[in-house]
């Protein structure tokens, strides 16, 4: 029986339908998208497929799909405060990329999202930080606290001048001696005295 040998051949690149006869090399890319927090596992479950049908659409092989977390944003986005923040791997032609970043830019559920080539989004070791906001003094916050107490003083100030013209423009009200006090102190030898006059004056 003759030796059979087997030979191998090298993996051949893709080739895009809209490219015939252009062979074009599918690059591996990074996508971290963000969707609001207020929606529920199921709904967050389903932005992921909708975003996974997005990159297929235009020619995109999904790889993976990571939930890397919830965490507070930097800032509102949409009146939403806390979203969930996504990371997908998708191999796809560079020329594709472009359709996927505009058509994930108008999707209603994507807050956020950055595409990046996978050999240079620096490996896939993630250190996400809870966002924490720093109030720093003669800040914006500090600003409105300090507005709202120099408010509150010129409020207080003015009621006081206002109460200080009222009591001026009150007619003074001179305090009635007691009428015992204007009467004279007599003894008790010179009312025995009085008595005496008195009576013999009857008699």
């Amino acid at each position: 029986m003759p030796a059979t040998t087997l030979r191998f051949s090298p993996r051949k690149a893709q080739r895009s339908p809209r490219t015939a006869g252009v062979q074009v090399t599918m690059r591996l890319y990074e996508l971290l998208y963000i969707i609001p927090a207020t929606l529920t596992d199921e709904e967050v479950g389903q932005a992921e497929s909708e975003i996974q049908a997005l990159i297929q659409r235009y020619g995109g092989v999904h790889k993976e799909t990571r939930r890397l977390g919830k965490f507070k944003l930097t800032y509102l986005i949409k009146k939403v405060r806390h979203g969930h923040y996504v990371l997908v791997y998708f191999e796809a032609e560079p020329g594709a990329v472009a359709k996927i970043n505009e058509a994930l830019r108008i999707h209603e559920k994507v807050l956020r999202h950055l595409i990046l080539r996978a050999d240079e989004a620096g490996g896939s070791e993630f250190n996400l930080v809870q966002f924490q906001e720093i109030v720093v003094e003669g800040g914006p916050k500090d600003d409105r606290a300090r507005r709202k107490r120099m408010e509150a003083e010129k409020s207080k100030a003015s009621e006081d001048v206002k109460v200080a013209a009222e009591l001026e423009q009150k007619p003074e009200v001179k305090e009635e001696e007691p009428k015992d006090a204007a009467a004279p102190k007599i003894t008790a030898e010179e009312l025995d005295r009085k008595i005496d006059a008195a009576l013999t004056e009857n008699t």
